[in-house]
């Protein structure tokens, strides 16, 4: 019981107070816990007091602090979610460069400000979700249709068939079937999938991982599931309905068996929303 409250206690350490006030009620209503620390000497002192967190949200502003503090939280293995201001870009640069590439601990995900309170919550669930796949792998697995996502090897089973994906290209995956029938904006995948790396929206990165997968998986036309680019936004993962179901069943969601992943289904949506209005 205790660990599984930890997963869901966020500290946050240097905020000012709107910071507090706005982003802590979001992760509130997300069900964490937010935990404000002044400064980084009062959140190490807690860690080794033993009080354990599912990650820490921290403004860029202690600069010396900072060596010891992201080795804690990999030796912890707690993600790192940083916000900096917009001044301090090359500081934030070589910040991430000490901090190093994703390879043992948990992941570091940032951002510039100004960063709303939809955003925060946005990171925050995608770094928990990341970071629960790092630390538990073997647990992960989960059922679309005739698919099934292994998380330990980065194996899916298409049709009885296993197909090995690379890291990015599984991660993108599970993202495409988790929503399927939905719009993933082109930003949301790039800022969620290549936190550690500098993409630009017009990088034909994101596509040449989109096309490997519709490849590798059989995502197109006359399968179960067909992934479609829509132009200029992004990817959408469409659920085909057999060709005896009537045709007001076509939009009808496949059945998903995820129990074993955290819910993140409801991020790019809301991402549409706020694009459309």
């Amino acid at each position: 019981m205790a660990a599984q409250q930890g997963a869901r206690r966020i500290a946050m350490v240097g905020c000012d107070e709107a910071q507090q006030a706005g982003w802590g009620n979001r992760l509130r209503l997300m069900g964490c816990d937010p935990v404000c620390f002044d400064d980084s000497t009062d959140f190490l002192l807690a860690i080794t007091q033993g009080l354990q967190f599912g990650l820490l949200l921290v403004v860029l502003k202690d600069e010396g602090a900072w060596p010891i503090l992201t080795a804690m939280c990999r030796a912890l293995r707690i993600p790192i979610f940083l916000v900096a201001r917009a001044s301090q870009r090359d500081l934030l640069v070589d910040v991430l460069s000490a901090a190093g590439g994703e390879t043992q601990g948990a992941s570091i995900d940032f951002a510039v400000l100004p960063v709303d309170e939809f955003e925060v919550e946005l990171r925050v669930r995608e770094s928990l979700r990341r970071n629960r796949t790092l630390l538990q792998p073997h647990a992960t697995a989960a059922c679309f249709g005739d698919y099934q996502f292994l998380g330990e090897r980065r194996v899916v089973v298409c049709h009885g068939t296993e197909v090995r994906l690379k890291p990015r290209e599984f991660e993108l995956a599970l993202l495409l079937f988790r929503n399927a029938g939905r719009l993933l904006e082109r930003d949301w995948l790039l800022a969620s999938l290549w936190v550690d790396a500098r993409i630009e929206r017009t990088s034909r990165t994101l596509d040449c991982c989109v096309a490997s997968i519709r490849r590798k998986l059989s995502l197109h036309k006359g399968g179960e599931f067909v992934l479609v680019s829509v132009y200029g936004r992004g990817y959408e993962l469409r659920h085909m309905a057999p060709a005896a179901r009537r045709a007001s069943d076509v939009d009808e969601a496949p059945l998903i068996d995820t129990a074993d992943f955290p819910d993140t289904s409801n991020e790019p949506v809301w991402l549409g929303e706020s694009a459309r209005a």
